[in-house]
């Protein structure tokens, strides 16, 4: 009994260990002055869901309901060369990890998009998504959004455009 125990500590050891591992391939760059951060929780989620103002429009409607259905969003961008190249290991090393796949990816002569979800995920039902503009000339940021909950390509294209963040006309262009 007393060896059972001492298994079932270890395992919770280090699933826990490996859950903070993922968490710190992007918290990392929390207090990172070479990054702009917007962190959105799931209380903040719930809070937002839960304004009394009555949805004057389908738009809105759809809104209130997608909020209810996420529980964080994390945006981070930077114009620095390093901090470029850590964003972008730190998004391989995630995705690898994570076993995500490729839902979509789009080349310019300045950046290159890529958008990854869960490895079950479709463009209707999806736990977590991470798109990645990679800035390739020196002037032109990289940025990285990661959301999760329980969403559609649709619902999240319609999200971004209504908190106005970055990287939201590529989804929109390819939600439709």
């Amino acid at each position: 009994m007393k060896k059972l125990s001492s298994i079932i500590i270890f395992l919770f050891l280090i699933f826990g260990i490996s859950k903070s591992y993922a968490q710190d391939d992007f918290s990392k760059f929390d207090k990172d002055k070479q990054f702009n951060t917007v962190v959105v929780t799931q209380k903040m989620f719930e809070m937002m869901a839960n304004v009394k103002v009555a949805p004057t429009n389908e738009e809105e409607k759809a809104y209130f309901n997608l909020v209810k259905k996420l529980t964080s969003l994390k945006v981070y961008n930077t114009t620095d060369k390093t901090s470029k190249n850590n964003l972008k290991e730190s998004v391989n090393s995630y995705s690898g990890k994570k076993g995500l796949k490729e839902l979509a990816n789009k080349n310019d002569t300045d950046s290159q998009v890529k958008i990854l979800i869960n490895k079950e995920g479709t463009e209707q039902n999806i736990n977590e998504l991470i798109m990645f503009n990679e800035g390739l000339s020196s002037t032109k940021e990289s940025i990285v959004l990661i959301i999760n909950g329980s969403f559609s390509l649709k619902e999240i294209a319609a999200l971004t455009k209504k908190m106005n963040l970055p990287l939201g006309d590529s989804l929109n262009k390819l939600s439709k």
